[in-house]
């Protein structure tokens, strides 16, 4: 199994997770923006709350992409550990690097972020 072989299939598995991350992320801000909308034509004394509510991050998100990409490199270990051709194990480990370090920068970038300033009230 040569490099191509291992990467085509790796990018593609990457590419799909933060497209269906990025997506899923893009709905749910639609939908808190069309509850602000709302909010407004109804009641605006609880837009604040909702503002609030939308400027706080999903660190979850950030998170789970980053267990997707270490589980992707645990998956490529594995596969060169019980694989019987000895031949491509020190390429298909070598491989399993690129996702796991990608992993592990997601999950430290999202432990170390600072959360998001305050909505500052006008007169408070």
């Amino acid at each position: 199994m040569g490099m191509v072989e291992l990467f085509v299939p790796m990018t593609v598995i990457i590419v799909f997770a933060v497209i269906v991350g990025l997506i899923t992320r893009l709905i749910a801000t639609g939908m808190h923006h069309k509850t602000i909308r709302e909010a407004l034509k109804t009641d605006p004394g609880s837009v604040p709350l909702l503002v609030d509510r939308l400027s706080l991050a999903q660190p979850w998100a950030d998170a789970m992409l980053g267990w997707v990409f270490i589980a992707l490199a645990v998956g490529i270990a594995t596969l060169a550990l019980i694989s019987p051709d000895d031949g491509n194990r020190p390429e298909m480990l070598r491989a399993a690097i690129v996702p796991l370090i990608i992993g592990a920068t997601v999950l430290l970038f999202v432990r170390t972020r600072k959360p998001p300033s305050a909505v500052v009230q006008p007169g408070g």
